[in-house]
């Protein structure tokens, strides 16, 4: 503007070129900036579990639809932004850090894509919707565990979960030698690694722990998180573990799947 007035003033022509060229450039700049977002598409990847009030890292991927080549692609969440130098007809992938307040099946999730392409003066962005299908979990809020009577006799509060001897019916995982039985040895891994590691085995004896509405206080949203906190615990200590809420019976099993099964119900209540 200062150039142009003065350009105007002394009728300088070297000053209406300069003015001519600044504005050329700015015109070039601007539709490049637009054909570098038009044409980047995004796919989003969810992890396994998504808790409510807790940072997850997603999956991201992009690749361009256009001719040449999109440039500087910063991907933004609330809380984290992904930059990505070239992003072409080959897929891209990087990391983007989400927060989610509340639980629930979510369809879409709102980011922001954006460059500063080419000359890194104006940044130019895209506000976006990404269809997904996730499901966010409760918040797990650490409880003690408190059983109502329930039709069969099982152990209440610490004696649920209190650790047994070492079954040989479930396996579990690997861990170090500690003079376990030795049958339990895993000869190919401890081969392979130079030391002795066993099999770690569940207690097939472990009493189920069947979960519900009335096994925690609180408010409807601080039950399930608790519920949560619980059904992530047990499984992870080998119990059994169903629950009871509403129109929900799930009955007790041990594993992944099964914690899976339990807080996307408890996430859908």
């Amino acid at each position: 503007i200062f150039l142009g007035v003065a350009g105007a003033n002394t009728a300088n022509n070297l000053l209406y070129i300069i003015v001519s060229a600044m504005l050329s450039l700015m015109l070039v700049s601007g539709i490049s900036s637009i054909l570098n977002l038009k044409w980047v598409r995004i796919k989003l990847v969810p992890p396994r579990e998504v808790f409510a009030k807790e940072r997850a890292s997603f999956r991201i991927v992009l690749w361009s639809e256009g001719v040449i080549p999109s440039f500087l692609i910063r991907v933004s969440s609330d809380v984290d932004s992904v930059l990505f130098l070239e992003v072409g007809k080959r897929l891209s992938e990087g990391s983007l850090d989400m927060v989610f307040e509340n639980r629930g099946l979510v369809k879409k999730v709102r980011i922001r894509m954006s460059s500063d392409f080419p000359l890194g003066m104006f940044v130019r962005y895209i506000d976006l919707e990404i269809d997904t299908d996730f499901v966010v979990f409760p918040a797990p809020i650490p409880t003690e565990f408190t059983i109502t009577a329930s039709g069969e006799d099982y152990d209440r509060g610490d004696s649920v979960v209190s650790q047994g001897s070492v079954g040989y019916e479930d396996f579990k995982g690997i861990r170090d030698y500690r003079g376990d039985p030795m049958k339990l040895i895993h000869w190919k891994l401890s081969a392979k690694k130079g030391e002795l590691l066993v099999k770690e085995m569940v207690e097939d004896s472990k009493k189920p722990v069947i979960l519900s509405e009335d096994s925690v206080t609180g408010d409807i949203e601080t039950r399930l998180s608790k519920l949560s906190y619980l059904v992530i615990k047990y499984i992870e200590e080998g119990y059994p573990v169903g629950i009871h809420i509403k129109n929900s019976n799930i009955p007790p099993r041990r594993g992944e799947k099964q914690k899976l099964l339990i807080l996307r119900e408890l996430a859908l209540y």
